[in-house]
């Protein structure tokens, strides 16, 4: 053959071991990963790189079948499953890499995440060590052909034996041939960072042990800010109580929330807790179209006990029923029995609410909140003062209310976020016969801002 046609031929083989080089390997389903999410992390990293082969097709009887799997040129599998750590905290994944029968030419043992998920500085420990040693398993020594010789850098740069004048003249039977690079160099650790190579049991080598994985149930917040209210008291079939209305006012507002399951995990019961806010109103008077101004007090506070029901673990998506004992004051003078306008309802009364509220994370850390409450109150009467001023009536009835609010939350910076709602609420008063009244309606319409802490 000439040396047009030596050269061109060599050239075909060359192509055709190129085509061929990614090193064949098997991850094996990992027992315990209930989600399949480590098995799926681990592919998406190797099956990049390497010719992953289905397990189906290398193993029998759900055990490695070592003629099949040198049959399909496949240089190791990859096994293992996810347990309890060692250190009795979280869970782990323990991996081995198999060449051969018998004992696993390397293991690893890398702690998961609170979300059950490897991290991605031990899927490149991982990546890195699955490359050195698929580079250099047994099944390359055995003699698998020069495809997987390509794979590994490793083809042979001793010429083979000729006979004088097989080469044309001036050509060298002695130039050594230069090894083919591997398809995909895998990335090498950083600078100072020990592979699981160099400790095959052990904790994540590149993991953070000091960095917790980011909880979907806080243990405690505590939220500052102001509610912006308007007031529209009314009245049906009843012209001689007077009606009252504030087109706007401030009112400090704070609230607290303790979660004692979550200091333990983050689960579906570490959303059972506490809760508690106030609000009330500062400097506000009230006018009776005159210059006879009246200081006027506006409270209200609850607390009672809340479920952030979360049905995915990995999701801050909560469905959350609540109970609270509320009770709400608006008084004129500062007490019911004070002296206040004429035939204007002073409110203090007290009763259980029941409610539901639904967490919604659309992106990040923006939420939407949407919720409702039914409100029974168990004051049965109103104190109306008469045109003197100084005696007063009780006007018995029964009263209930609703509430609705729509808010975001926006996430700042750290553990602080911004919480902003609209709101209304309205509690309907229906009065006995006697005296004769009819109802009252009582109706709030505003928002609320609040700068929040969790933790």
């Amino acid at each position: 053959m000439s040396l047009h046609g030596r050269l061109a031929a060599l050239g075909l083989l060359v192509w055709a071991l190129t085509a061929e080089a990614a090193p064949k390997i098997t991850v094996a389903p990992i027992t315990g990963d209930k989600r399949s999410q480590v098995q799926s992390q681990i592919s998406a990293a190797l099956c990049r790189t390497y010719t992953c082969v289905p397990s189906s097709r290398v193993f029998t009887k759900k055990k490695p079948d070592w003629k099949k799997i040198q049959s399909a040129q496949v240089q190791g599998l990859l096994v293992g499953g996810v347990a309890k750590a060692k250190s009795g905290k979280g869970k782990e994944v323990q991996l081995s890499w198999l060449n051969k029968p018998g004992k696993a030419a390397q293991s690893w043992s890398f702690p998961l995440t609170q979300a059950g998920k490897l991290t991605s500085s031990s899927l490149q420990t991982l990546g890195t060590d699955v490359g050195n040693l698929a580079s250099a398993g047994p099944l390359l020594e055995a003699g698998v052909g020069a495809v997987g010789a390509v794979a590994a850098g490793t083809m042979s740069t001793t010429p083979p034996t000729t006979t004088p004048g097989a080469l044309a003249p001036g050509v060298s039977t002695t130039a050594p041939l230069e090894p083919l690079p591997l398809p995909v160099t895998p990335t090498p650790p950083p600078p100072g960072e020990k592979t699981l190579a160099d400790t095959p049991v052990a904790v994540d080598a590149g993991a953070n042990q000091g960095l917790e994985a980011p909880r979907h149930q806080w243990r405690f917040a505590v939220e500052l800010g102001a509610d912006f209210l308007n007031r529209d008291l009314s009245y049906g079939n009843n012209t001689s109580l007077k009606p009252y209305s504030v087109g706007l006012f401030i009112a400090p507002h704070a609230r607290l929330e303790l979660f004692p399951l979550a200091f333990f995990s983050d689960g579906f019961f570490a959303g059972i807790g506490l809760f508690g806010d106030y609000a009330f109103s500062v400097g506000l008077k009230s006018s009776n179209g005159s210059l006879d101004n009246k200081g006027t007090s506006y409270s209200r506070w609850q607390a009672g006990l809340e479920w952030r029901m979360r049905f995915a673990k990995d999701s801050d998506f909560a469905i959350v029923p609540f109970y609270a004992y509320s009770k709400y004051k608006f008084l004129t003078d500062g007490d019911p029995q004070g002296v206040g306008f004429a035939n204007l309802p002073q409110y203090s009364i007290w009763g259980h609410k029941f409610g539901l509220r639904v967490d919604i994370p659309v992106v990040g850390g923006f939420w939407i909140i949407v919720g409702g409450d039914y409100l029974l109150w168990k004051t049965t009467a109103l104190a109306v003062q008469d045109s003197s001023g100084v005696s007063s009536s009780s006007y018995s009835g029964k009263s209930s209310g609703f509430e609705a609010e729509l808010g975001f939350h926006i996430q700042l910076v750290g553990p602080l976020s911004l919480r902003i709602f609209g709101s209304y609420s309205s509690t309907s008063f229906t009065f006995d016969e006697n005296p004769p009244a009819g109802s009252a309606t009582d109706r709030y319409l505003g928002g609320r801002a609040m700068l929040r802490l969790q933790f």
